[in-house]
């Protein structure tokens, strides 16, 4: 028998992760969510995976799309990300006043990110309630920096 759901959220949320926004287009602008599930995959070709709540409101709007953007944020994103994540509604997961570009694939990527990747949908799977997206990374970027860390449902960064 599993975990019950209360005690798997309990032990992960020790489990500290960077802080990432996944962007897409949608209909008047951009979307974005917030997620600690990220990660690479591959080297040649070039992967990333995403992994986002079918439930969540720019899920379909990714496979529509075909492309999205990864944006690892810095230590002073913190407002960016409580957005994506929904804690300001739906139109704050439509990041309408962050400044942002495109790239190869004409998926959003928000200025100010720490570091960010240009994604190609190049795969879906099933992950129970969550849709695995996989990413072939088009064009990539970053810059000197602290990352937005995410520890114990708190924010946190790296000391000096």
């Amino acid at each position: 028998m599993p975990v019950a759901p209360g005690q798997f959220r309990d032990v992960l949320r020790l489990w500290a992760s960077g802080v990432s926004i996944v962007t897409t287009r949608r209909a008047g602008g951009i979307q974005g969510i917030t997620v600690s599930s990220f990660t690479s995959l591959s080297l040649d070709p070039p992967l990333v995976l995403v992994c986002i709540e079918k439930r969540a409101r720019c899920h379909d709007a990714i496979a529509a799309q075909r492309c999205f953007g990864v944006n690892i944020l810095s230590a002073g994103q913190a407002d960016l990300s409580d957005g994506a994540a929904g804690r300001r509604g739906v139109e704050g997961s439509w990041l309408a006043a962050a400044p942002h570009r495109t790239e190869v694939t004409g998926a959003p990527l928000l200025a100010g990110a720490l570091a960010w990747l240009d994604c190609a949908l190049e795969a879906t799977h099933p992950g129970g309630d969550h849709t695995i997206y996989v990413g072939r990374v088009e064009a990539a970027g970053g810059v000197d920096g602290k990352p937005l860390l995410w520890f114990d449902r708190g924010y946190a960064g790296i000391a000096d």
